[in-house]
C-alpha cells in the first residue's frame, strides 16, 4: 500500500479547522490560509463538498408557471379574415367542379373503342355477294361437285346460272 505523504506540523491544525468548518475555520487558520496554497486548495475542495440545501420555491410555483410565461408573450396578432361556412361551401363546389372538370377532359381524350369507317363502295359489295358463307372452303371441292354432275342436272344448273335475256322496248 502507499505511504500519505508527510505534512508539516503547520497545517494539521489549519486542516483540522477546514474539516471542521470550512466556511469559517478561525482566525489563526485563515492566516495559514493566506500563506499555505495547499491549504488553500484543501479549503475550496472541502466547500465543493458540502451539500447546501436547494432552495424551496413558493407553493404553486411550477403550476403558475405557463400561464406567467405567456403573459410575457407579446400578444399574437387574431386572423382577421375569419372564414365561414358560405366559403367553405363555395371552395368545396370549386374543387368538386375543377376535378369533375379534370375527370371528363381525361375521358375525352381517350382513344374510343370502336372507330368509324367510311360506307365500302358499291362494287366491292356486289363482288363480295358471289362469296360463299364458308370462310376457308376450298373452291377445288366446288368444282369436283360440278364435274360429278349429270349432263340433266348441269343444264339445269346453267338455265339457272344465266340471266333471262332482256327485251329492248
Amino acid at each position: 500500500m502507499s505511504q500519505p505523504l508527510p505534512m508539516p506540523d503547520a497545517c494539521t491544525p489549519a486542516l483540522a479547522a477546514i474539516q471542521a468548518d470550512p466556511l469559517d475555520p478561525g482566525v489563526e487558520a485563515e492566516m495559514h490560509l493566506q500563506v499555505c496554497r495547499a491549504c488553500a486548495e484543501a479549503r475550496v475542495a472541502y466547500l465543493a463538498q458540502e451539500e447546501v440545501p436547494e432552495p424551496l420555491a413558493p407553493a404553486g410555483y411550477h403550476e403558475r408557471l405557463p400561464d406567467r410565461i405567456l403573459r410575457k408573450l407579446p400578444a399574437r396578432p387574431r386572423l382577421q379574415h375569419r372564414l365561414g361556412p358560405l366559403a367553405w361551401a363555395a371552395a368545396a363546389a370549386l374543387l368538386m367542379a375543377v376535378g369533375a372538370g379534370a375527370f371528363w377532359a381525361g375521358r375525352a381524350n381517350r382513344t374510343p373503342l370502336v372507330e368509324a369507317t367510311l360506307p365500302r363502295p358499291a362494287e366491292t359489295v356486289e363482288s363480295n355477294v358471289s362469296l360463299s358463307d364458308t370462310p376457308f372452303h376450298d373452291g377445288e371441292e366446288d368444282a369436283a361437285q360440278v364435274q360429278a354432275l349429270t349432263p340433266e342436272e348441269m343444264k339445269a344448273l346453267l338455265k339457272r346460272l344465266d340471266p333471262p335475256p332482256t327485251t329492248p322496248r
